[in-house]
């Protein structure tokens, strides 16, 4: 392998971009909000606690700023740590869910995190990990 290659393979690759419905992004802050909470109760036992926290402190506006927008076709950036912290939130409050016998909300739930997934996957295909 040349070293030209090498040295692209292992830079950070861009931001992905995505579009999510007003309901999707309300989902995401539920899940974020569930995600910061096991931070904040345990913190402890994660390792990463203050990469975490900044991650999260990151994802609020940026959901916010989905929720206020009247421009719905405009992109955010979102990065691949992002997505994953994002994906983790959404499996964590999927748990959530199903404990609480909210089923209004489970079937929509399990379809972002699945779309959330598959983006882990990509993420992880294009950086050479496998999943």
């Amino acid at each position: 392998m040349s070293k030209r290659k090498k040295r692209t393979s292992q830079q950070p690759h861009p931001p992905s971009h995505t579009f999510f419905s007003l309901p999707a992004v309300r989902l995401l802050q539920e899940a974020l909000r569930t995600f910061e909470r096991t931070l904040l109760q345990q913190p402890a036992a994660l390792s990463n606690v203050t990469l975490a926290k900044q991650v999260v402190g990151g994802l609020k506006p940026k959901l916010e700023e989905l929720l206020q927008r009247e421009d719905w076709e405009l992109e955010i950036p979102l990065d691949g740590i992002e997505i994953q912290f994002l994906w983790t939130g959404m499996q964590m409050y999927l748990l959530e869910l199903m404990g609480s016998g909210q089923q209004e909300r489970l079937l929509p739930c399990f379809a972002l995190c699945q779309q959330f997934r598959q983006l882990v996957e990509h993420i992880d295909q294009a950086q050479g990990r496998g999943f």
